[in-house]
Parts: C-alpha cells; sequence; structure tokens
C-alpha cells in the first residue's frame, strides 16, 4: 500500500513538473530546473565550439606568410558577453563578437630565398604562439566536457522522472 502511495505521489509530482514547465516554455514564463540546466549546458557547449574553432583558425594559419600587398592574418580571440535570461531564471554566454587581436607583433623568419622575404630576407608571419592555441583549445575541451556531463546529468534526471511515471 505504502508503495502504491509513493508511486502515485511521484506521479503526480513528476507530471506536474512536466506540465509546468510545458505551460512556462509556451507562456515566456520561467522554466524548471532542469530545463534551465540544460539550456544553460547547451549555451556553455555553443560557446566551447567557438573558442575551439577560433583556436583551430589560428592553429592552421600559424605558418601563413604575409604575402606582398595583402595584410597578414592575426590572431583572433573570443569574446565573451554575459546576460541573464529571465525565462530560464539563469546568466547565460555568448560569444559577443571576435576580435583580432591588439598585439601588432609579428613574427620574424629569416629566409631570403622565400618568395615573400622582405628586402632584409625577413618572412613575415602571424602573431600566434602554438602553445597559447594549444593551451585554448585543451581549455574549450574540458569546458565543452564539463558543460555536456551538467546536460547529461539534467537528462538523465528528467528521463528518470518520466520513468518513475511509467
Amino acid at each position: 500500500m505504502m508503495r502504491i502511495l509513493l508511486l502515485a505521489i511521484s506521479f503526480c509530482i513528476a507530471y506536474n513538473v512536466i506540465a509546468k514547465s510545458s505551460r512556462e516554455q509556451e507562456s515566456g514564463e520561467r522554466v524548471d530546473g532542469l530545463t534551465a540546466a540544460m539550456n544553460v549546458g547547451i549555451n556553455g557547449m555553443n560557446l566551447q565550439s567557438e573558442r575551439l574553432k577560433v583556436a583551430s583558425e589560428n592553429i592552421a594559419n600559424i605558418d601563413t606568410p604575409v604575402t606582398n600587398g595583402s595584410d597578414a592574418y592575426v590572431r583572433r580571440v573570443v569574446v565573451v558577453q554575459n546576460k541573464y535570461n529571465k525565462r530560464l531564471g539563469a546568466h547565460l554566454i555568448s560569444v559577443k563578437k571576435i576580435n583580432k587581436s591588439k598585439s601588432d607583433r609579428f613574427r620574424y623568419r629569416y629566409d631570403p630565398n622565400h618568395p615573400n622575404a622582405n628586402d632584409d630576407g625577413y618572412v613575415v608571419y602571424p602573431n600566434i604562439e602554438r602553445e597559447i592555441e594549444v593551451t585554448d583549445a585543451t581549455e574549450a575541451q574540458r569546458s565543452y566536457e564539463l558543460n555536456l556531463a551538467i546536460t547529461d546529468v539534467a537528462k538523465n534526471m528528467i528521463q528518470k522522472t518520466i520513468d518513475s511515471i511509467k
């Protein structure tokens, strides 16, 4: 008897959570904590994906010489913004913009036979440091994995709630 009572209570709680979440999403009201947690995690994954993309662009262009008459590739950096989302009741981060690095220090390599060498025999390369880009990419990967873990936990909790209704 006690088991049936607990099952009925669980069913009512789960039903109310799901119904409330559905109504709130339709009306623009706040959503439940699990849905918010999933949305925050997904938002974080999107930001980390963009950070990884920018780091890979920088790494891909690390040895791209400045050609005569064209602009050099300049290291890109992701500028992040934080905004409060009323519907989720949480702060969300996103890419505000992707800036070119303010550092104008280019790398010079002596190679007088290179077609892009200047009059002194130096070839100009972008202001990108391999170690910094690898560190940024690794940090983005770890942050992505943490956000993925958060969304998995929230998804599993929602699934357990649904399974308890069955």
